[in-house]
């Protein structure tokens, strides 16, 4: 497992969460799910992800079940190259579920 994730994965083990999961994302991305229903918990593992090497860092809010989800997604350096050349995690801002100053 990519030592990012690992780390990830680590902090967030600290804090109150409901689970944890990682899998191979759109075309070739490795993503870490962090599901937690308390919004301290994962407003500091945002916290901690922005300032890690993780390509794009997005909380989802689920009103309905009362839980927050966080998606880390990391490159694949093993992975066969995928993508096209014109997209890129950099064009793609990181959502904040907090930012009250973008339509989220």
């Amino acid at each position: 497992m990519q030592g990012t994730r690992k780390k990830i994965i680590r902090f967030a083990l600290d804090y109150n969460i409901e689970d944890i999961n990682t899998y191979a994302g759109y075309k070739g991305d490795l993503v870490v799910k962090i599901v937690s229903k308390d919004i301290d918990a994962i407003a500091e593992i945002q916290r901690y992800a922005n300032e890690s090497d993780i390509l794009d860092v997005v909380v989802k809010h689920n009103p309905h079940l009362m839980i927050y989800e966080l998606f880390c997604v990391t490159e694949d350096k093993e992975a066969y190259h995928l993508k096209d050349e014109k997209f890129e995690h950099k064009e793609h801002s990181k959502h904040d579920v907090w930012d009250k100053t973008r339509n989220n």
